[in-house]
């Protein structure tokens, strides 16, 4: 029941909120409660590891409230509950109905929580699908003038993710050899054939690759980033984004290895022109937001290189990948949204000079430094940990797909500094630089995230400590890429280099 109460949280809170008086004070503090009491409790279980939750719900589908916590889940719920609760900060004040934007964001955090904690296909599904209907309505009611296209692109990509989805984990439930079971212990430990594996992971990689996303299945990705409010555009990055790349390591890695193992290479090579895709596209931007959801097109390309290489280094860097990759975009939108908040634009050329210690925005230009460093992977931050493993643990498997990741990683240097040099110097517009400074309350969310990129860039164990013990069984290479993991079927004699 340890586990239940993670989902109780938000699942309460959210309510209350609504019925909270209108035009109440503290709203914005009320809602901060939630997804902090939900961090602090993930951290005592991480002291006190529980045991898994199975109770039925609808036996006849196969449908049971299975929850369990391990080296993956774990860290993935401890990033959904910072970042929404960094989500709450960094949403304005004034912001319009406030009741039902919080409400809001606590629903999405309840299906982000639920789909890490399943250990049901059914209830994981369940959980995925309720994260559409919440994320649908905040970018629709607070995003930018292009929000209606926006949420309308969103909605029908994420239907369609969902659609596919509902598929493949029917297929994948239904057809296992001792009947119906949409267990995970079940589906581990009873892989389909190798025919059924090939088209159900199909149905699977389309649904996930929507999600995560990877070119050219992106679409909705770029106008999204760039019309979602502040707060919802780094829980969409940061944490919504990451359920992808967990449902590819959990179904498509876990489930069905062999076709996973047999199409690895087209996968690594497909991540390799994701990366490279987004990191060309964020050269040439010319407004702020866009730039970032480039960025972060191109590191989930690096993602699935990961992924396809399967060795247990490289899955290490999945999850390090993940959460780096969560703090560091969070932390990005956040620093653009004050920049946008106070200037009124996130056009780079219409500023600059933002470094003017007595009319620019030179505290929160600074934070955008150590962020952009971070973003490009400079050694002693998160990023840096996390791509290092990635390519380390790829390399052995796929090096052409791995130097040219390597070259999308040096151009991520490219448009960080390109962003830096034209917003941060320069001269100021005379006829608008009257800006008014950052406030310390404005600035905490931002101050807390590149706190945690700098502890994980000098630590690197609180990106690896938690999973080391759970990616391991799942690699479907050894680390010289030709002999297969103990672990893995024995029925699979060779995979390709």
């Amino acid at each position: 029941m340890q586990l239940l109460l993670l989902l109780l949280i938000p699942l309460l809170a959210a309510p209350l909120l609504l019925v909270l008086p209108a035009g109440s004070r503290g709203v914005r503090s009320a809602a901060l409660v939630a997804p902090l009491l939900q961090l602090g409790w993930g951290f005592w279980l991480w002291g006190h590891p529980p045991g898994e939750l199975s109770l039925p719900w609808l036996p006849r589908i196969g449908l049971a409230l299975e929850l369990g916590l391990d080296g993956i889940a774990l860290p993935l719920v401890l990033l959904a509950a910072l970042l929404t609760a960094m989500a709450t900060l960094a949403t304005p004040v004034e912001q319009p109905r406030q009741r039902l934007f919080f409400a809001l964001l606590l629903f999405t955090n309840l299906g982000l929580v639920g789909a890490f904690l399943a250990r049901n296909a059914l209830l994981f599904l369940i959980a995925y699908e309720l994260i559409l209907i919440p994320t649908t309505l905040l970018v629709a009611t607070w995003g930018g003038e292009r929000r209606a296209g926006a949420a309308i692109r969103f909605l029908t990509y994420g239907a369609l993710s969902g659609v596919a989805l509902v598929a493949g984990i029917l297929a994948l439930g239904w057809l296992q050899p001792g009947g119906v079971d949409f267990s995970y212990a079940s589906l581990a430990a009873q892989p389909l054939p190798l025919q059924q594996q090939r088209w159900v992971l199909a149905l699977l990689l389309l649904a996930f690759g929507l999600k995560l996303p990877v070119v050219p299945l992106h679409g909705w990705q770029p106008l999204t980033y760039s019309q979602a409010p502040t707060p919802v555009a780094m829980l969409l990055s940061g944490a919504v984004s990451k359920l992808g790349a967990y449902g590819l390591l959990c179904f498509g890695v876990g489930f069905l290895p062999e076709a996973w193992a047999a199409w690895s290479p087209w996968l690594a090579a497909l991540g390799a022109f994701s990366a490279l895709y987004g990191a060309l596209n964020a050269v040439v931007q010319l407004e702020m937001r866009r730039l970032v959801a480039y960025s972060s097109l191109g590191h989930m390309g690096m993602l699935l290189l990961a992924l396809a290489a399967a060795t247990p280094v490289s899955l290490q860097g999945v999850v390090a990948q993940m959460l780096a990759h969560g703090l560091i975009i969070a932390l990005l939108f956040c620093l653009v949204g004050l920049i946008e908040r106070k200037t009124g634009t996130s056009a780079i050329p219409e500023l600059s000079g933002l470094l003017n210690p007595q009319r620019g925005l030179p505290f929160t230009m600074g934070l955008m430094l150590l962020a952009l460093l971070a973003a490009a992977g400079v050694p002693g931050l998160a990023g840096f940990v996390a791509e290092l493993l990635v390519f380390e643990g790829s390399w052995v498997a796929f090096p052409w797909p791995t130097l040219l990741c390597l070259l999308a990683s040096g151009l991520t240097a490219v448009y960080a500094i390109r962003l830096f040099n034209r917003v941060g110097f320069g001269r100021l517009d005379n006829a608008r630089a009257d800006w008014v400074s950052t406030t310390w309350l404005e600035r905490t969310p931002a101050l807390v995230l590149t706190a945690l990129v700098l502890l994980a860039g000098l630590w690197p164990a609180a990106l690896t400590g938690f999973s080391e013990g759970a990616t391991g069984p799942l690699a479907l290479r050894s680390s010289d890429a030709v002999s297969v993991i103990a672990a893995a079927p024995t029925h699979i004699t060779e995979l390709p280099a």
